[in-house]
């Protein structure tokens, strides 16, 4: 077997030699390394330095962060100032009037606080906080202390480490409704505690654990619901310690597509009786379940199961007396999916709503093309549809008694990645935009139904804080973000761009950034930072932007590149017949795209050099990088893949948007890099971590090897004890690697 490192790959950025397919390129000669000569050279160093402030650009800006609390009775709320006189406290406001009152001032809270910790208390950006169940209360953790702040007498004080309020404040764990209750993870296992004692507990094992969902508990808090993980038949990669000269193997569960999934079984916890009844098996193979929540009497939980290829979703009503279990519908798409790893990870959260009647729920459905609202019985009958049109709705956020629904949808012609909020009913007469600046908006509606908050922002603006009266009666600004540091770092937003796919038909949309002092008559090395997931979308729309792409083409657009961030066809929000483009041939239309798109920005824009194109991508961007250097060898001439995928790998990641290889064999043979790896004709270099569980380091393994078989060189990065993103000084390196890489290879 031949070595998987290529000596002669990993010398040529150490002696400074050009990389094949680059002999026509202006590039820089890095005699000692790159990471040697960042360190020997202060303009480099300075100007890496500059990228990586870019990069890093949001923690300039002083925001609220922490999502704003509602009380009860729906007219007033908390929120974390992060910016103005109150900076550093929680101010209470009425919603009617859009007037506020510091809990406390930032200096009381600051001297509280360090009395209670013994030591100075160093406001932090941003201080999440939640309402007690009692309402008399802001609940709060910080270094692993809970505290609690008494609204009226403004009084902190430090709560008991067992004190139920105090551990519901830890993300995995899970408060009654009544404050008195609280589930805990413990490890592979889980607890039922009051203030007192611990009322139920459960042990968990090596790859037979437990798990405390979201939505655990009854609205009555009578029930919890638990899961238990079985992942003994999962196949396990390997993650080996280096650290010592004696190596660690720990084996993972890691389901690659075709191998065995996880078997969930849920249980029904009775705290009050000590008690727990195995809930009765659907016979719906294998797949992926959610507690999606109950009905509001308490009556039945409600679980959601996906088929493993994505095309079935099944609803399921759960009796928690008996743990009998009745099907309530399902949805079906044999030509495509419903679901893939977009809904595995936050859409199984927003696709049901019960209302408060218990007598009916809301359903999201693409069945008609594009994501709407249908509204049905618990026994699965149909009771009318909700809204319609040619654009999708994105969340329900709030259903209110007299029939009112307040959603976000993008339904403005021209503007299809605009998320706005609307308000409609149930019957779907009415439709109505609430929010009148474009952009990205973030609504919070308080429990009455008859205010919401509004965190919004556009690529051009950054954001504001509103309150308003659902009626338009009253609207009232109570914060922005102050981004003035950003002056410093001479940031601006990127250029809009659109374009057609390779279709020719299709709009595109997109952004180019540009260095902070650009010169028109210059021409610029361009780089394709690519994400291109079925999954996701990677420009930014808000000011911030909700990807990472937009701020890495940031960054290395401040070392002399102009680069491109674009969401081409097969990528969600735009509707299914967008989105299915890619079905079952996932990696063959994504690079077309881009390639057609820089193409014609490139143009009309004399100042990107077209013979010097680079393309990065990490994760499934990593993929898509790669994808570009194999296929695309005639435009790309730089590749960086960082912890690339492969279409083999993560069960969740590919079957939904490919089948399996039994049954589309040829969707695997055409999307796959290692049997296109004699393309290669540019430089490439790879990245990947050695503890990796996302993108596992067996698929850049395979990758290697088959570069070295079809005789083809390259530049290899292990970085070892990082996981998919690396983290600590290793993110810095890792970072400073990608631009120095390209600095070498398309010039400047």
């Amino acid at each position: 077997m031949k070595p998987l490192l290529s000596v002669y790959a990993l010398l040529l950025p150490l002696l400074g030699l050009p990389m094949p397919g680059l002999a026509n390129a202006r590039s820089t000669s890095f005699p000692f390394g790159d990471t040697d000569l960042a360190n020997k050279d202060p303009a480099l160093k300075s100007r890496l330095d500059f990228a990586e402030r870019h990069l890093r650009y949001p923690e300039l800006i002083k925001d609220t962060l922490a999502p704003p609390q509602w009380f009860r009775d729906g007219e007033r709320f908390v929120y974390w100032a992060a910016t103005g006189s109150q900076r550093g406290t929680w101010v209470l406001m009425d919603a009617r009037s859009g007037t506020g009152t510091p809990l406390l001032s930032p200096a009381d809270l600051q001297t509280q606080l360090s009395r209670l910790l013994h030591k100075k208390f160093d406001t932090p950006a941003y201080l999440s906080a939640t309402i007690a169940p009692d309402q008399k209360h802001l609940l709060f953790a910080y270094q692993e202390h809970a505290f609690a702040l008494d609204l009226p007498t403004h009084q902190v004080r430090e709560m008991a480490a067992t004190d139920p309020l105090a551990l519901g404040l830890t993300p995995d764990n899970a408060l009654s409704p009544d404050g008195q209750q609280v589930a805990v993870q413990r490890g592979d296992g889980f607890a039922v505690n009051n203030s007192t004692h611990t009322l139920l507990e459960r042990r968990g094992e090596d790859n037979l654990a437990w798990e405390v969902p979201k939505h655990a508990w009854s609205p009555n808090g009578h029930f919890l619901m638990v899961w238990r993980n079985d992942t003994r038949a999962v196949h396990k990669i390997p993650i080996v310690d280096y650290t010592d000269a004696i190596e660690k193997v720990a084996m993972i569960p890691y389901a690659k597509v075709g191998t065995p999934l996880p078997r969930q079984e849920l249980f029904v916890v009775d705290p009050a009786r000590g008690q727990m009844t195995p809930v009765a098996a659907l016979d719906q193979g294998e797949g992926y379940d959610w507690l999606v929540g109950w009905r509001p009497d308490s009556s039945e939980a409600l679980v959601m199961h996906l088929s493993r290829d994505g095309k079935r979703l099944d609803l399921s009503a759960i009796d928690p007396h008996t743990g009998k279990v009745r099907h309530v519908l399902h949805e079906e798409r044999p030509e495509s999916f419903v679901g893939g790893l977009d809904f595995y990870d936050t859409g199984w959260d927003v696709q049901v709503l019960p209302l408060d009647d218990n007598q009916q729920f809301l359903w999201m459905s693409e069945r008609d093309g594009w994501r709407h609202i249908y509204r049905y019985d618990y026994n699965g009958q149909l009771k009318g549809r909700v809204t319609k049109g040619a654009f999708p709705v994105h969340q329900i956020l709030k259903a209110t008694p007299d029939g009112t629904l307040l959603v976000l949808a993008s339904a403005e012609a021209g503007a299809p990645y605009d998320r706005l909020l609307y308000r409609t009913d149930l019957a779907g007469s009415s439709w109505q935009r609430l929010t009148p600046d474009p952009g990205t908006h973030r609504a919070y509606p308080s429990p009455s139904g008859r205010y919401y908050i509004d965190g919004h922002s556009s690529r051009t603006q950054p954001r504001v804080w509103d309150v308003n009266a659902i009626d338009g009666t009253s609207t009232s600004r109570y914060a922005k973000a102050d981004i003035s540091a950003l002056a410093a770092i001479h940031y601006a937003p990127p250029e809009a761009i659109t374009a057609l796919a390779a279709d020719g038909v299709t709009p595109l949309y997109g952004v180019l950034y540009k260095p902070w002092d650009f010169d028109p008559k210059k021409h610029y090395p361009v780089i394709d930072c690519i994400y291109a997931g079925p999954f996701t979308t990677a420009v930014p729309w808000s000011y911030v932007g909700a990807s990472f792409e937009g701020r890495i083409a940031d960054a290395l657009a401040q070392l002399g590149f102009v680069t491109l961030v674009i969401d081409v066809r097969g990528s969600p929000g735009r509707g299914k017949a967008f989105q299915d483009v890619n079905y079952g041939r996932i990696g063959q239309t994504e690079i077309p795209d881009h390639v057609a798109v820089l193409k014609q920005i490139a143009a009309s824009r004399p100042y990107m050099d077209m013979q010097r194109v680079g393309i990065y991508g990490h994760s499934w961007g990593g993929y898509f990088a790669l994808r570009g250097m194999l296929t695309a060898p005639d435009i790309f001439k730089a590749g960086y893949a960082g912890a690339p995928g492969a279409l083999e790998e993560d069960s969740i990641v590919n079957e939904p948007y490919l089948g399996s290889p039994k049954t589309n064999p040829t969707g695997y043979r055409l999307g796959s890099n290692i049997l296109a790896a004699s393309n290669l004709r540019g430089a490439l270099r790879i990245m990947h971590g050695t503890a990796d569980i996302s993108a596992s380091l067996s698929s850049t393994m395979r990758m290697v090897d088959a570069l070295i078989q079809a005789d083809k060189h390259f530049e290899l990065l292990i970085m070892p004890g990082q996981a998919h993103s690396p983290d600590g000084p290793a993110q810095r390196y890792y970072n400073d690697d990608v631009r120095m890489f390209f600095l070498r290879t398309l010039g400047e």
